[in-house]
């Protein structure tokens, strides 16, 4: 899987590849939202990888119907996953979409870049309502052996609020 990639040292994945992965990745998520379905738990450890360097989504234990609605109400059982997780994912009733997933995608491949996971969304949120520096440092300029437009939108899709990141994993 993708953490133990991120763990080995040893195994450290080439910028293209790391685009290639990120690509195919999104073909699977467009994929699961178009059958109207949230994943709900992309991470590192949910992407497989194949021998021949093929990704492979994986855990759909906690994948909602619906992923198109506007709102919805969420059963009290929640799942989060600190790092990954969206700060909508934190709180029955919280507006879930496909942006919940493009946000947990993109924290994952920041992990995968960075060596780090990101930090926690609840964190996060709670700078931004106190109007501090966001605790998140963007990828774009610290990693140039990366093209700068690639590691925009990643930070684009981990914006804390989801009105301000990529909607979908088409538009993305």
């Amino acid at each position: 899987d993708l953490l133990g990639v991120i763990n080995d040292e040893r195994e450290d994945l080439e910028p293209d590849q790391v685009k290639e992965i990120l690509i195919k990745v999104l073909d699977a998520v467009d994929l699961v939202h178009q059958n109207d379905l949230l994943h709900r738990d992309i991470s590192p450890d949910n992407i497989l990888l194949d021998k021949w360097g093929t990704p492979v989504l994986i855990d759909f234990g906690a994948a909602r119907e619906e992923a198109s609605q506007q709102t919805r109400a969420i059963s009290a059982v929640l799942i989060v996953k600190d790092g990954y997780s969206p700060q909508e994912f934190y709180f029955a009733g919280g507006k879930q979409g496909p942006s919940s997933d493009i946000y947990a995608l993109g924290a994952t491949f920041y992990h995968l870049i960075s060596g780090e996971a990101p930090p926690n969304s609840q964190t996060r949120m709670a700078e931004f309502a106190s109007k501090n520096p966001d605790p998140c440092e963007p990828l774009a300029g610290r990693f140039p052996e990366y093209d700068m437009t690639f590691l925009k939108t990643i930070d684009k899709s981990m914006e804390i609020l989801p009105r301000e990141r990529i909607q979908t994993a088409a538009a993305w």
